[in-house]
């Protein structure tokens, strides 16, 4: 009997762990789809956002594969030679004309002009990028923190996650699932509640039952005094 107890004891919290952390999941890509946000190679989510690098141009600060962070907060103004910016950049392909964010560092700044133009250069490459930004061309500022191979898995599961699969993977099957636990937990609970009223019922009719045969008995043991007492008097 003990080990029955225990057995469903062990169950009950298992399926607690279960329901509480399939809720975590439906919570974490509940809020994922919401406040993220998927960009060629760039993906923000609550106010960071991360890059992953395509080549190997800036090693070996980093290198392809890797996701860097960016912040998006910063004043071109006070950019200065050396540091690593983030920029809207443009590549023909067969497919036309491709936009994608590049990440490289700062090696000029003209500062003659009203706008202020940069010149970028790859730590990894030999020449200078062929292209003068202008200020408002640049995304972000790096700043130094980098997950090395995080890039691809990065990219590969944002993709999973608001893909067809992903969502009845991380909602619909979860969501599906909590509704199974609920429904068993309220038929436990209101097969409970049965067996319950039964065995309240079943003791309200045992004492009912009781109370009627003890005033029965009340009633003859009286009777019985009474015929001995008219007898006495006779």
């Amino acid at each position: 009997m003990g080990t029955i107890l225990e057995n469903k004891t062990t169950l009950k919290k298992v399926l607690n762990i279960v329901f509480y952390v399939v809720l975590a999941i439906v919570f974490i890509y509940a809020m994922f789809g919401l406040f993220s946000k998927k960009e060629n190679n760039s993906i923000s989510f609550l106010g960071i956002t991360s890059m992953s690098v395509q080549s190997d141009s800036m090693l070996p600060a980093f290198k392809e594969g890797d996701l860097i962070f960016i912040s998006t907060d910063f004043d071109t103004r006070e950019l200065n030679e050396g540091d690593v910016i983030t920029y809207i950049d443009f590549k023909q392909t067969s497919q036309g004309l491709v936009t994608y964010y590049n990440t490289h560092r700062i090696v000029d700044i003209d500062k003659s002009g009203t706008v202020w133009r940069f010149t970028t250069r790859g730590d990894n490459n030999s020449s200078n990028d062929p292209r003068i930004l202008l200020e408002n061309e640049i995304f972000g500022v790096w700043n130094e923190r980098s997950w090395a191979g995080f890039g691809k898995f990065a990219d590969n599961f944002t993709d999973f996650l608001k893909s067809s699969l992903g969502f009845f993977l991380f909602i619909v099957l979860p969501c599906l699932a909590l509704l199974v636990y609920e429904v068993i937990k309220f038929m436990k609970v209101y097969a409970e509640y049965n067996v319950q009223k039964h065995t309240a019922d079943r003791v309200s009719l045992q004492e009912e039952a009781i109370r009627i045969a003890r005033e029965q008995i009340e009633a003859e043991a009286k009777s019985e005094v009474e015929k001995k007492d008219t007898n006495q008097q006779e």
